[in-house]
């Protein structure tokens, strides 16, 4: 799935604090604290719940530079090959 996360720049972080996100069933979510060039973003990645209840949830910290960004997509990639994804649905009929 290359390029899945080329939408993460430097800049793309100055958006929030908090950022959750999701590639189907594959979910992360970001953190960044300081500033662009000396602060560090914190990602998550974590099962099809909602964060507060995801029970596998990994994460890392990187430096908000420019080198940290592209190390989190890295990162972010190896992720998604581990965990994998499929598209979201819900399931009909509710499964019992």
């Amino acid at each position: 799935m290359g390029g899945a996360f080329d939408f993460l720049t430097m800049e793309f972080f100055t958006r929030a604090e908090v950022f959750p996100g999701s590639l189907g069933t594959f979910r992360y979510r970001f953190r960044r604290t300081g500033w662009m060039g000396d602060g560090e973003i914190q990602a998550w990645v974590y099962e099809n719940v909602c964060f507060e209840l995801a029970g596998d949830a990994e994460t890392e910290t990187f430096p908000w530079t420019e080198e940290g960004v592209a190390a989190l997509k890295d990162w972010l990639g190896r992720k998604l090959t581990e965990r994998g994804t499929e598209p979201y649905r819900i399931p009909y009929p509710p499964e019992q």
